[in-house]
Parts: C-alpha cells; structure tokens; sequence
C-alpha cells in the first residue's frame, strides 16, 4: 500500500519546528528593539551631559572668571536638574589637587521605558 500524502506525526512534526523557528525570530526582533531603545536612551544621556554642562561652560571666560559660581562659592552652582520627569542630572564639584581648577562632573540617570 503506497500511498501519497502526509501521515499525522509528520504534520505534527513540521508545525512543532516551525513554531519553534518563528518563536526564535519573534524573541530575536524584541531583543533587538530592546538594544536599540536602549543605546537611544544611552546617545541622549550623552547629549544631555553637554546640556547640562553648557551653562556652567559659557560663564568659565577669563573676563567673568571672578563672578561665576565654579571660581568662588559653589552654593550659587546647580546641584541637580531634572528635564521631561525623566533625565535627572546631579552635578560634583572637586577641586583638582595642586591648582586652581575645579572639576565638574554630571551623572546623569534615567528611567527606561521597557517595551
């Protein structure tokens, strides 16, 4: 008895691996839609980084060297901002050893939106 077509566990089998094929494809498009958002959030933290440190940049001249918040009292210095509910900056202030300069420091953190 010779006959053509398809027993049932060969249908089984087949549908079995293609379920697993396109459950791999499926994870592998949200895992790279995850990476992506993720080094988004990642360029603009950097961006924002020279954002927030601009302000503090444009006012380090030597004409106005005297009259800034980094030459002398660092209270008149932001500590911390906050853009959109989202990016929090919080700035550090340290004086470099053996000179005059102060270094700044932004972290900036961020909550990612999960997908």
């Amino acid at each position: 008895m010779n006959k053509a077509g398809l027993t049932l566990m060969e249908i089984i089998v087949a549908t079995v691996v293609l379920a697993i094929i396109l459950a791999s494809a499926t994870n592998l498009f949200v895992v790279g839609r995850r990476y992506i958002q993720h080094n988004r959030s990642r360029m603009i933290g950097s961006e924002l980084g020279r954002f927030f440190l601009d302000p503090l940049h444009l006012n380090v001249t030597q004409a106005e060297w005297g009259d800034n918040c980094l030459s002398g009292n660092l209270t008149d210095c932001p500590r911390s901002q906050r853009l959109d509910n989202i990016y929090n900056a919080t700035y550090t202030f340290s004086n470099v050893t053996d000179t005059d300069l102060r270094r700044v420091t932004v972290d900036i953190k961020w909550n990612e939106i999960q997908p």
